[in-house]
């Protein structure tokens, strides 16, 4: 069954017709009709919602969630041997040739140095007084947050969860007039430019805060905003548990999920404490208007609170030792702590701090000048294979976890997805160079496309040669493989920066 939304549109088609003749006086009266038309509609819709949720639920079978890849990393990553270079022979009389001079590669310019600010950011807007004064005061990762809420907000469920007592906690929540607090909340998510995942985790936060930490209710209250909001968040509980689900336009590995018309809607949670779930009951339909999935792509990282932390890193390269400084962020990586596995495409493009970013690059560009092309690409690929130490993610977590790129330079181990989202982003900010992604069955590397011939193994995607690069494989410059994939073809994942 699915709600009624033909008349979801109707006060925003009556505002487009407004009487240009009217006076201001005239203008406000009009505006305040409006609006009291479109809370007597919404007020209807969530009566009708209310009552369509206090209907009986069907059970749904639940998926245990998706594996990207079933076949285990290597647990010892090989070491290449070193390149055999052959010593010419001269024929008697003859004189040597001087070699041609080398092209020294192009160097992107580098951003300039961003302002170190450990402070919280001043993102707050102007809080709005809810009718009894009330107000919400958290922090999102060392943002300040302060929201106008009425306390007939805090409905409590029953003992015994159940639709009835779900379609109950609508109806009360929607009866309330919220308007000041859903208004503050999509300010709040712009100020601290949060995506659609940060967006529910951030109401997550805030119906903790109101809710008094009882999870049931906090996940209540993420998918009734969620709604209204125009994602299609659903609801369902198992036992005394209620379960927050999303549909998102991104796989997500290792969370359960079903399906419903034909969608994967994941049981997700934001404090790890999960719940199993084999099967759990929910409704059909959705709340009209509500029908956005969710993205799970980083373009851009939240404006939270900043945690610089130093690391000193070193590598060789032909026979000489460098040590690189950086600076990451250790409050983003506490934020990527309870973010999804999703697809590695999202790992490769996403935002990276700007203090990781200027750090980082002013260290190595030093150390390309002067190069080759292709000597400036093995540099950078012996600095990812060479200054991390390597450990399969279910050894050091025991659950598949891929790094963004921040990531990194805060846990003590990675593997083979992680280093190559770092060399793809080294290539690609320092020399510009077109990277993809090669997905072997186990395995994950890269290939460079490069702008004069390199010797060694390639791929070819859209007509164009890419060198096999691989980040994990110790000491390997580009075009060599690993001995267990030299005659495996890899799947290739197009990166678009």
């Amino acid at each position: 069954m699915h709600i009624s939304s033909n008349f979801l549109w109707l006060p925003i088609v009556a505002s487009v017709v407004t009487p240009i003749q009217l006076n201001a006086n005239e203008y406000q009266q009009w505006l305040q009709t409006q609006e009291a038309e479109y809370n007597k509609y919404q007020s209807a819709q969530d009566k009708e919602f209310s009552g369509f949720l206090s209907k009986a639920w069907r059970n749904y079978q639940v998926d245990q969630g998706l594996v990207r890849d079933a076949k285990p990393k290597p647990v010892i990553m090989p070491v290449a041997p070193p390149p055999i270079v052959p010593t010419p022979r001269a024929d008697p009389g003859q004189t040597t040739q001087p070699a041609p001079p080398i092209k020294p590669v192009e160097i992107k310019k580098i951003p300039l140095a961003p302002p170190v600010v450990s402070v919280p950011p001043v993102i707050a807007p102007p809080v709005q007084s809810s009718p009894l004064g009330e107000s919400l005061q958290l922090e999102f990762y060392g943002a300040p947050v302060t929201l106008p809420y009425d306390k007939k907000m805090e409905v409590r469920l029953g003992q015994k969860v159940s639709n009835k007592e779900i379609s109950r906690f609508w109806d009360k929540l929607s009866s309330v007039n919220s308007t000041a607090l859903q208004q503050q909340l999509g300010q709040y998510r712009k100020s601290l430019e949060l995506n659609d995942w940060g967006y529910a985790m951030f109401l997550y936060r805030v119906g903790q805060q109101l809710y008094g930490s009882r999870e049931n209710e906090a996940l209540l209250f993420s998918w009734f905003v969620l709604s209204k909001s125009g994602y299609d968040a659903r609801v369902g509980f198992s036992g005394s548990n209620v379960h927050l689900m999303l549909p998102s336009q991104n796989e997500i590995f290792g969370l359960p999920f079903f399906r419903y018309s034909g969608k994967k809607y994941y049981v997700v949670s934001f404090n790890k404490q999960t719940h199993p779930v084999k099967n759990l009951y929910s409704y059909d339909g959705r709340y009209p208007g509500a029908e956005q999935l969710f993205s799970l792509a980083v373009t851009q990282l939240p404006e939270i609170k900043k945690q610089p932390v130093q690391r000193k890193l070193n590598f060789t390269f032909l026979g000489e030792t460098h040590e690189i400084d950086v600076t990451y962020d250790r409050n983003i990586i506490a934020y990527f702590d309870a973010y999804p596995v999703t697809e590695l495409d999202i790992y490769f493009t996403s935002a990276v701090s700007d203090q990781l970013v200027y750090t980082l690059l002013s260290s190595l560009k030093p150390l390309l000048k002067g190069r080759s092309e292709e000597e400036a690409v093995n540099l950078l690929l012996r600095f990812v294979q060479t200054a991390f130490d390597y450990k399969t993610d279910g050894d050091q977590f025991g659950r598949e976890k891929y790094f963004f790129a921040e990531e990194l330079f805060f846990y003590q181990y990675s593997d083979c997805e992680d280093r190559s989202v770092l060399f793809a982003f080294l290539v690609n900010s320092l020399l510009g160079l077109d990277v993809i992604a090669l997905d072997y069955p186990g395995h994950v590397a890269t290939a460079v496309r490069f702008n004069a011939p390199v010797k060694g193994a390639s791929v070819s995607y859209k007509g164009k040669r890419y060198t096999i690069t691989d980040p994990t494989y110790i000491n390997a410059n580009a075009g060599a493989v690993m001995p267990n994939f030299k005659s495996t073809l890899p799947g290739i994942i197009p990166l678009v920066f």
